[in-house]
């Protein structure tokens, strides 16, 4: 496998609901994200955006195919050691930024790592520091989150999910809450941060021109990638 690669998932399948309500969610998807890629995945919704992220992101399970980060399978290890992985190797971004509202913007970046472990608490400090400086928050690192702005809080969010500087980022409609301008100043620091760090992107996104701006466009249609296109 090339090491260039960041993620890998073949043949994904996910059947949601019971009996008579039982959905197939997915009908083997496959998608390689190699490092320095922006991909975009867009389609109408029930299609299985959404759960193709989050299992993707091992914050569910499929019922079959397989999931590698970095050449290493990750679809079959038990949960401690799944969250151990989605700790250490994915940043998660949602729509809405799930901030701790009464923590500071440095405390809710400082989460993450503090469930890695790896760092001491000055460590923890500083590289908060380093990536609300890169978000444009400098300033602002101990201002609680429900006295910033929505654009704001969503850089903070940003700037969370890349805490532990992980190989791989997943954003479910990062920019759906956000104004044209902070959508497009929120997927310019993700491109950036992509382009310099060699991470790979994915993200979910019914805006047309987020899409346009990515390396690669996925096309979802009842559970399936029904078209994949490089931008020219």
């Amino acid at each position: 496998m090339n090491h260039d690669v960041c993620l890998t998932c073949e043949g994904v399948e996910r059947w949601l609901g019971e009996d008579e309500s039982r959905v197939h969610a997915l009908r083997g998807v496959s998608l390689t994200l190699e490092a320095g890629t922006v991909h975009a995945v867009v389609g109408p919704s029930g299609c299985g955006k959404s759960t193709l992220l989050y299992i993707l992101g091992l914050l569910d399970q499929a019922d079959a195919g397989s999931i590698a980060i970095k050449a290493e399978p990750v679809s079959h290890l038990p949960d401690d050691e799944l969250a151990q992985r989605r700790n250490a190797l994915i940043g998660f971004i949602f729509q809405f930024h799930f901030l701790l509202e009464d923590f500071s913007a440095q405390e809710n970046v400082m989460i993450p790592m503090r469930r890695l472990g790896r760092l001491p608490e000055n460590g923890m400090r500083d590289r908060a520091r380093e990536l609300l400086d890169a978000v444009g928050l400098g300033t602002k690192g101990a201002r609680p989150s429900r006295h910033l702005s929505g654009g704001e809080q969503q850089r903070v969010a940003i700037a969370r999910a890349l805490a532990n500087d992980p190989d791989v980022i997943l954003a479910d409609e990062p920019t759906g809450n956000l104004d044209t301008e902070n959508s497009h100043r929120a997927f310019s620091l993700l491109q950036g941060i992509v382009a310099e760090r060699g991470k790979a992107l994915l993200l979910v996104t019914h805006n047309p021109q987020i899409a346009g701006l990515c390396d690669w466009t996925h096309e979802m249609e009842d559970g399936r990638i029904v078209n994949a296109r490089q931008r020219a």
